[in-house]
């Protein structure tokens, strides 16, 4: 079984401290009676909407996106290049692919393209590393 969400077991006890007459202005002074679980029902649904915010903040910065898996392209297929190309090939193609796709190319064309172009930049990085290493080295 699966336990409850903290601001779904808030909504619930506001909820019954709504119905229970017993309150801290009882519900037997009629519509008066009723401001205080109001009061409640509205505290507690600002704290709900504030903890959901938070969480579904808290998840997208924390959730990777596929492209930013180290393993799942293999350098020369993100440069296009053949494998064994030389040093100075790797260099021309990432300066190449450093203009296409820098985040300050994009930066007026909104939040998400500039975030896609800063991942596929670490993206390029990365693989930049990988292909020189392995070009010094062979």
């Amino acid at each position: 079984m699966q336990t409850p969400k903290p601001t779904a077991l808030a909504l619930i006890l506001a909820i019954v401290y709504l119905i229970w007459p017993i309150d801290l202005i009882p519900d037997l002074f009629g519509p008066v009676g009723r401001i205080d679980d109001l009061l409640v029902i509205a505290l507690v649904a600002w704290q709900a909407y504030k903890y959901a915010r938070a969480q579904k903040t808290t998840n997208s910065e924390n959730s990777t996106p596929p492209n930013m898996d180290e393993h799942n392209k293999d350098a020369y297929e993100i440069f296009a290049l053949q494998k064994g190309a030389s040093s100075s090939e790797i260099e021309a193609r990432y300066k190449e692919l450093a203009r296409q796709y820098h985040p300050d190319k994009v930066a007026h064309l909104g939040i998400d393209l500039q975030k896609l172009a800063h991942e596929k930049m670490i993206e390029i990085q990365r693989a930049y590393d990988e292909l020189l290493a392995k070009a010094t080295r062979g």
